[in-house]
């Protein structure tokens, strides 16, 4: 079986390469940049180990492993993820549900009951006799207490039992944790190959591309939420922000109403080229108003607190409107 996207080869024969030898590693840690196809490696990873009958490197697709995983009801897979609802991209994944418990409130994290749950799990005998399956999606989502839980269970692994944790923010999860993990680094693909996943998406692909930081899964997510009507509103309103034709208060109720995956990537992209103006590495698309470059990386550490902030929804039109007002301050000042 080949890699599931062209540009994961090496990764997929180091773990193949490591099976075959007999040397696969008991825990590893897919991370990268989010679009890059980390979940669709582990998936295809899962429905190859799950496989009853594989032929080489390629699962049978019939066999009453290929269907339970399909399925995502295979007794020997287990997920743990924050609450779905509350992080709908981090908490997706093709090939099993997600363990939460829908009555609980939503949680950006994974907990220590959810690993100790899964310790019990893992130490019972596999359903089929073969590898015992747990993922984290994403890892950075778990706790202290949860992290050092997991770190028992990765120094002292049950029997057959593989451990498979996705991570976007790699310096998020202890050292500890991930000193006991195999490392694959998944990057964005050159050019060429980004671009022949969006072949059919569009005149907005190359924007969409730009805004996902090269990533060309992010980017269909983000044409999906119509990134190009995002990135106009996101512009022409910090435009008037910049020309005291707005304030913070009217564009935060505005924003409130545009996909958020969309909105985060259409301020980075500006925060990116407005930078790149006031350095003088671009003369395109310049404004009438623009800040400087101490105001920008102002904008810059309140963008990173507003994406943390947000995720409260009480908080969340507040956080908008502190990322804008160090621009909307400085309207009409010299820069």
């Amino acid at each position: 079986m080949s890699a599931p996207l062209p540009w994961q080869t090496s990764q997929w024969e180091a773990v193949s390469g490591a099976r075959a030898a007999g040397r696969l590693h008991h825990a590893l840690l897919a991370a990268g940049p989010p679009g890059v196809g980390k979940a669709d490696f582990l998936a295809a990873l899962c429905a190859w180990l799950l496989c009853e009958t594989p032929r080489g490197e390629e699962p049978c697709g019939e066999c009453r492993g290929c269907r339970q995983h399909a399925a995502g009801s295979h007794p020997d897979c287990i997920v743990l993820s924050p609450d779905y609802q509350n992080r709908p991209v981090l908490g997706a994944y093709p090939g099993q549900r997600c363990q939460y418990e829908p009555r609980k409130k939503p949680s950006s994290v994974i907990n220590v009951d959810q690993v100790r749950e899964l310790g019990e799990r893992l130490h019972a005998s596999a359903h089929y006799g073969g590898f015992k399956l747990a993922l984290l999606l994403p890892a950075d989502a778990l706790n202290t207490a949860a992290a050092n839980a997991l770190l028992k269970l990765l120094e002292e692994p049950p029997d057959n039992t593989l451990f498979l944790l996705l991570s976007q923010r790699l310096a998020h999860l202890p050292a500890t944790v991930r000193s006991r993990c195999q490392l694959l680094r998944f990057s964005t693909p050159p050019l060429a190959q980004a671009r022949a996943v969006l072949s059919r998406s569009g005149p907005e692909a190359d924007l969409a591309l730009d805004l996902a930081g090269g990533a060309p899964l992010r980017a269909q997510g983000l044409l999906g939420q119509d990134i190009g009507a995002v990135w106009k509103a996101v512009g022409s309103g910090l435009d008037a922000l910049l020309g005291d034709k707005a304030d913070p208060l009217r564009l935060s109720r505005e924003w409130l109403k545009l996909p958020q995956e969309a909105l985060d990537a259409a301020l980075y992209g500006w925060l990116r080229h407005a930078l790149r103006r006031a350095v003088g590495a671009t003369s395109g698309d310049a404004t009438a108003h623009a800040p400087s470059v101490a105001r920008l990386r102002t904008f810059g550490h309140e963008l990173d607190d507003f994406l943390r902030l947000r995720e409260h929804p009480l908080v969340k039109e507040l956080a908008l409107q502190r990322l804008l007002y160090p621009l909307w301050a400085g309207a009409g000042s010299a820069t």
